[in-house]
């Protein structure tokens, strides 16, 4: 059988979309480069028939999709990077669809920007840069202080790729980690002095709390007002995972009247964020677009790795990092 490859993700850079088509081809598959555009359903279905693996880079795969193409030859979704919320897995399964993700691509590089959030909160670096641009000296004349990371208890809620990639950089600033995971690696753990622990010692205890959870069930709206009164008043929030791991109404309100001191939100419940979200106008909060993987070096794995993962999966070789190993491989 022919398989032909469809590579979604226009946002991509060119150079890159263009080295995974390269790759493909080279494996001796048909690759074709698709727009990604926003499409209806029907028109999604019609574009993606006859395809047997498609490469995306976060746009929504709703179960009729793969209820639709899976007759038609579908057999793999590779995602070009992690987060795979956007599709229905549980549809894909059935159909007989196999779901992967380009893990551990970018694991250091969100580590590093959860690392940049919480040193720029705890410093409040991105105020004082606005206030020297303006030409106002006024909190070196007034002796304002802010905090410093060393010796501060991080918890770390999810302890997977990117938590353990946090961890090995906040070893270094002699931090007490605490961690959080329902399947908790004990021996990256001890190599980075984390103590496993539960999300109550987490909240009363910690300093910095970091989200590193996916948005599922259990975990959608988990930090509400319930969870952040139980936090320390002076404690900071980062959270680079998703923005549906936070009822962001809550948050706002907590920023307002100093439930906690501050927040490093990567994520957003809506996104991009809505110009008259509260959250712009709050100073004790430093918001990014959702890029705390964009690094060229992140960036050039994960496409090489969703590629290399395609190609093993038509090839008949094992794909480590496939996310529901209950579908029926019908290649």
């Amino acid at each position: 059988m022919d398989h032909k490859v469809a590579i979604l993700g226009a946002q991509n850079p060119p150079n890159l979309r263009s080295l995974v088509k390269a790759m493909i081809e080279e494996s001796g598959f048909c690759a074709d480069l698709l727009k990604s555009e926003t499409r209806n359903l029907s028109d999604m279905i019609s574009e993606l028939e006859g395809y047997s693996a498609l490469i995306t880079c976060g746009e929504k795969i709703p179960g009729v999709v793969f209820r639709s193409l899976a007759p038609k030859g579908l057999k793999l979704v590779s995602r070009c990077g992690i987060g795979t919320d956007e599709m229905d897995i549980a549809a894909a399964t059935e159909s007989g669809v196999a779901v992967c993700n380009a893990a551990g691509s970018l694991s250091t590089t969100v580590a590093e920007c959860a690392m940049a959030l919480i040193l720029n909160v705890l410093r409040d670096f991105p105020n004082a840069d606005a206030e020297v641009r303006k030409g106002d000296w006024s909190r070196f004349f007034q002796g304002k202080c802010t905090r410093q990371l060393e010796g501060k208890t991080v918890g770390l809620i999810g302890f997977g790729d990117i938590s353990k990639a946090l961890a090995k950089m906040l070893y270094g600033f002699d931090c007490r980690i605490l961690a959080f995971d329902i399947n908790f690696d004990k021996n990256t753990a001890e190599r980075y002095g984390v103590i496993e622990s539960d999300i109550q010692t987490i909240q009363r205890e910690a300093d910095i709390i970091s989200l590193h959870v996916p948005a599922v069930k259990g975990t959608i709206g988990m930090v509400d007002m319930a969870f952040l009164k139980k936090m320390k008043r002076a404690a900071i929030l980062i959270n680079t995972g998703r923005g549906k791991l936070v009822n962001e109404p809550d948050l706002i309100e907590a920023l307002k009247t100093g439930v906690i001191a501050g927040a490093g939100l990567d994520v957003f419940a809506q996104e991009p964020l809505p110009a008259d979200s509260p959250l712009i106008g709050l100073k004790n909060v430093m918001l990014l677009p959702h890029n705390a993987s964009s690094t060229i070096e992140a960036v050039t794995r994960a496409n090489e790795y969703s590629a290399k993962n395609v190609i093993d999966f038509l090839s008949g070789n094992t794909v480590a990092t496939i996310l529901n190993p209950d579908y029926v491989n019908y290649l």
